[in-house]
């Protein structure tokens, strides 16, 4: 099964000017987040060969701007879609979506399954800016581990591979994306480390909102284990 990283954004200067937050293709059919920018998206996925008409399903990890960004655009360029959000994600959101276009819109609580060996996580409830927040992770069944692409972890990347590993009973092969360490000292980041290498994830590739700080202590943790992200790459 094919992943490859269409947008990714993680510089200070590239915030500046809205161009934020991460998007995943598994197997061209599906997109995990949108990126913050349309027009960027929809870029990257045509010099990626990725047939826009031929995405069937797009899951929204949580409803920050930078990882819902681009959606009117896909919206209006796909044909038959379904559109995955987290049951908690705002009326008012879910409201403007039914006015892009008329779109099956499913409400995930649980894990469910969106494509053979392909699943949501289900809500993931923590707590964000002191405010309640919730977000879903894709999880690629390999057979024996699995793929887990997160969007932001604000319930805390620790506690989304306990969930993780707990629901679906299998080891991490890889963790990719945004962990939101921007902000934390280096003393609460080394503890992470240690964690996620307790819980024998096997590769990582931190990107978007992990943080200068945090990806140099993953690349020194992990070493040869560590993925640089980049887009187009091929996971």
């Amino acid at each position: 099964m094919k992943i490859v990283l269409v947008a990714e954004a993680s510089r200070k200067i590239q915030r500046f000017f809205k161009l934020w937050g991460l998007s995943f293709s598994i197997d061209d059919t599906i997109l995990f987040d949108t990126f913050s920018n349309g027009q960027v998206l929809l870029r990257n996925l045509k010099k990626l060969s990725i047939n826009v008409e031929g995405v069937r399903h797009i899951v929204l990890s949580h409803e920050h701007w930078d990882h819902v960004g681009g959606l009117d655009e896909m919206l209006r360029s796909c044909k038959d879609i379904k559109l995955y959000v987290c049951k908690s994600f705002s009326r008012e959101f879910k409201e403007r979506l039914k006015n892009i276009r008329s779109i099956e819109i499913i409400e995930v609580n649980g894990p469910i399954q969106i494509a053979p060996g392909v699943f949501s996580s289900g809500e993931i409830s923590g707590i964000y800016a002191n405010k309640p927040i919730a977000e879903q992770c894709l999880i690629v069944d390999r057979g024996e581990d699995l793929d887990m692409l997160v969007g932001c972890c604000h319930p805390g990347v620790d506690r989304m591979i306990h969930r993780v590993i707990e629901v679906f009973e299998k080891p991490i092969r890889l963790l990719a994306g945004g962990f939101h360490l921007m902000e934390k000292e280096c003393e609460e980041i080394s503890h992470l480390v240690n964690e996620i290498e307790k819980m024998k994830v096997k590769m990582i590739m931190p990107c978007h909102c992990t943080g200068k700080k945090a990806v140099e202590l993953f690349l020194e943790r992990f070493q040869d284990r560590f993925i640089t992200a980049r887009v187009g790459l091929e996971l």
